[in-house]
């Protein structure tokens, strides 16, 4: 059930796109956007994303594509012209759900190639993605949005053995606030915005745990998050605040995205003036897009 506060009142037929969208905070974002009664289509990008992915919602579009490579961006791009319908259609979401935390190792043993790959998918393929898509996203009447979804690890030094993953989310953080700065001061419309989603139960999660000791000594932090299961809710689903000492769901966190893209004035979802990005466990932002039933009473 969504609590969010719409003010976006263009409601013309529209695309969204999510990177990373094969699972975890991509698809749960994909399939809440995918409820917005004015976007026709979601792109769900992934590398090995499949057809099959998709089944049972229509408005669902796989696209097999890198956004790492040039080649992919491309591919990527065929497909919103195609759907657009000759810009007609615009893109009104970017959410940016791809990333790697790989490798997991002492900063004295990245590699040449993997410093490279982790800075490919995390940084460089996101930008020069949002920039091949700007025309799509520009509209005269209304501002497309693009969402980055960061991490925590993006500011300050990050656990012992995350340095390419907490150098390269620093550095896609910053991509938010030039990327908006500059498009805004270009006379574009687009905006462009990040937020933490905490930490959530994903496949990154997976890898994180499976990480030995020697390379990531607080891994037994992370296994213990994932003991700790907070129970699904009856019913359907509704927004909450994060766990502590446990992982979130990728659903709880679609609920704070859906604010961000439709229950905010396009300075608010930007945050500019913030030299910070917006983090799903603020305690402020929680009557913003929690029910008041699900509010905490401390």
């Amino acid at each position: 059930m969504s609590f969010a506060r719409y003010t976006i009142k263009d409601t013309r037929p529209a695309l969204a796109l999510v990177t990373g969208g094969r699972s975890g905070i991509g698809k749960a974002i994909a399939e809440k956007i995918a409820t917005f009664p004015f976007i026709d289509n979601v792109l769900l990008v992934s590398r090995s994303i499949q057809s099959k992915d998709v089944e049972g919602n229509p408005k669902f579009v796989a696209v097999a594509a890198d956004i790492g490579t040039e080649q992919g961006r491309s591919t990527i791009l065929q497909q919103v012209e195609s759907l657009s319908a000759g810009k007609s259609k615009p893109l009104r979401f970017l959410v940016h759900c791809a990333g790697i935390i790989d490798p997991i190792k002492s900063i004295l043993d990245v590699t040449q190639d993997e410093w490279r790959k982790a800075m490919l998918v995390n940084v460089e393929g996101p930008i020069l993605l949002s920039t091949a898509l700007y025309p799509y996203l520009s509209d005269r009447t209304t501002a497309g949005r693009i969402l980055h979804v960061s991490s925590g690890a993006a500011h300050g030094p990050p656990p012992v053995g995350w340095a390419a993953y907490g150098i390269s989310k620093a550095a896609f953080f910053q991509a938010s606030k030039t990327l908006d700065k500059e498009f805004t001061e270009l006379g574009g419309t687009v905006r462009v915005s990040s937020f933490k989603p905490g930490v959530v139960d994903t496949d990154m999660q997976g890898t994180i745990r499976g990480a030995p000791k020697e390379t990531m000594p607080v891994v037994e932090t992370f296994r213990t998050l994932k003991s700790n299961v907070v129970p699904a809710s009856h019913g359907e689903p509704q927004a909450r605040p994060p766990p502590k000492g446990a992982l979130d769901s990728p659903d709880n966190v679609a609920f704070f995205a859906e604010w961000m893209l439709l229950g905010t004035e396009d300075d608010e979802f930007a945050n500019r003036d913030d030299p910070n990005e917006y983090d799903i466990r603020a305690k402020e932002l929680f009557p913003k897009w929690i029910p008041p039933e699900n509010l905490p009473r401390d």
